[in-house]
């Protein structure tokens, strides 16, 4: 148990030769600035990994109180779920240590959130491949679909901490329904288009950071393969990671996690590279499946895969379930969210390793598989029943 442990108690711990580490990255001041967290492998090895260096997986109470908004409850509700299910864990990432250098360049992962989620909302995920030499930023969008995000104005307000905070705008349904969220996925393309180029200044040693740091980001240069890029979302995400993908050309592959792809209905999504799609089982309407299917069957030549976690809600490609539980589907059994994380993860990187090179060995994630391969499914499912509580 872990209150009996001397290590407190944390997210999963990434199954990769690295010690993950992590930074935040605010390019510059004003809205239209960047803001996205890094987590890299560090010039640690596993066995290295330093709990003192570990962090609160929130950083601020708004994200708290955004993610209430979501399910129409209050902060304090929340808090007493996270409270009761343990406390809120620690990232079992290094703060701003130093990043791997061996000779070898990082390729780069850029995650984006779903609606209503934040920089931070996938950590395992994150970690997961940080731990296997991989840099993935983790944008957060500033078009107000994240739970909260902030700004600063000036270096004036950087010193004095005084944010200004982009408060969630709640999903409403109607004649103007598609239009909104059109809008919000194209501002959200440009935000990724915007971090890719930054994560090549970034290489280029030429990348700025506002916020307080220890961590130069010179540490960086030279180290990304920014030819080895991967763009990967989930929900929302995944529609913002397609149309990037189908109007950018430097992304080098796609991993979608439970795509939304009513934001999408009306592009033309040409894409001629290789993506998977790794579904949960009980997000799926049949209008998103067969959107799905439409860009598997419209291939270009290039490789899809499609993959459906059972026993999964659209909380399982998150950090959720380990820190409060499951909030979705209350009566359908569950998948042990450590287990439906590695089977998302383990997916994950023997796509990458086919198409990346990385890790160079998949052989431990083919034999989990094959291990829990009644747990998940190839292709699509189409669940029936409606959820009994929305997130």
């Amino acid at each position: 148990m872990w209150w009996k442990s001397a290590m407190p108690k944390h997210l999963p711990l990434a199954l990769g030769p690295w010690a993950p580490a992590s930074m935040d990255v605010m390019s510059g001041f004003g809205r239209d600035s960047s803001f996205y967290r890094l987590y890299y492998p560090s010039a640690f090895t596993s066995k290295e990994n330093n709990a003192a260096k570990w962090f609160k997986w929130s950083p601020h109470d708004k994200y708290i109180e955004g993610f209430a908004q979501l399910i129409n409850s209050w902060g304090t509700v929340i808090k007493m779920v996270i409270w009761m299910n343990g406390g809120e864990p620690m990232v079992p990432a290094m703060w701003e240590a130093l990043p791997l250098k061996n000779g070898k360049k990082l390729p780069v992962i850029v995650f984006s959130h779903g609606f209503g989620a934040t920089r931070f909302i996938s950590s395992t995920i994150g970690m997961e491949l940080a731990s296997w030499g991989y840099l993935v930023a983790c944008i957060e969008h500033r078009e107000s679909s994240a739970s909260s995000t902030y700004y600063y104005e000036s270096a004036e307000h950087r010193d004095r901490d005084q944010r200004t905070w982009i408060p969630h705008k709640k999903m409403e349904f109607g004649p103007d329904h598609y239009a909104v969220r059109n809008e919000q996925l194209h501002k959200r393309v440009g935000e990724i288009k915007k971090l890719i180029t930054e994560l090549e200044e970034l290489n280029n040693g030429k990348a700025t950071n506002i916020l307080q740091s220890s961590l130069d980001m010179k540490h960086f240069q030279g180290t990304l393969d920014m030819s080895s890029l991967c763009l990967m979302g989930h929900s929302f995400g995944g529609a913002t990671s397609l149309l990037t993908m189908a109007n950018d050309d430097r992304p080098s592959c796609g991993v979608i996690l439970d795509g939304w792809m009513f934001p999408l209905k009306e592009e033309n999504i040409q894409i001629a590279k290789p993506l998977i799609f790794i579904n949960t089982q009980t997000f799926h309407i049949e209008s998103n499946i067969h959107s799905i299917n439409k860009i598997v069957e419209n291939n270009n030549g290039a490789e899809r895969e499609v993959y459906t976690i059972m026993h999964t809600t659209h909380e399982t490609q998150t950090d959720t379930p380990h820190i409060m539980g499951y909030w979705l589907n209350w009566f359908m059994t569950k998948l042990d969210p450590d287990v439906g994380t590695k089977i998302n993860n383990h997916l994950t990187l023997i796509f990458l390793h086919q198409h990346l090179g990385i890790p160079p060995s998949v052989a431990d994630s083919k034999l989990y598989l094959e291990q829990y391969k009644k747990d998940f499914i190839k292709g699509t499912y189409v669940y029936s029943k409606m959820p009994r509580r929305k997130l």
